[in-house]
């Protein structure tokens, strides 16, 4: 925000919390599908529970490859120069 025009501040943070909002609804819905396929079964409050601990490891092991590869995202962001063109 620090980079921002005062005249375009309110456009780029409206922008900011709609992609906050969309990531936050889109990944609480992703997951829950995710748990809901890995746990193989269609009736979660009757299943057995190793069925319950197996799809919550899927599910935890898919948000730690996201996470991950958010951050790889984020430092490969970092890496450039805020121009846009290569060094060297």
């Amino acid at each position: 925000m620090k980079d921002v025009r005062p005249d375009q501040r309110g456009a780029v943070s409206g922008l900011l919390n709609l992609s906050r909002n969309l990531g936050l609804i889109t990944g609480a819905s992703v997951m829950g599908a995710v748990f809901a396929a890995a746990s193989g079964t269609i009736e979660v409050t009757t299943a057995p529970p190793e069925d319950v601990a197996g799809g919550l490891g899927i599910t935890f092991a898919v948000a730690t490859a996201l996470i991950g590869g958010a951050i790889v995202a984020a430092l490969g962001g970092a890496a450039r120069p805020a121009d846009g063109k290569a060094s060297g």
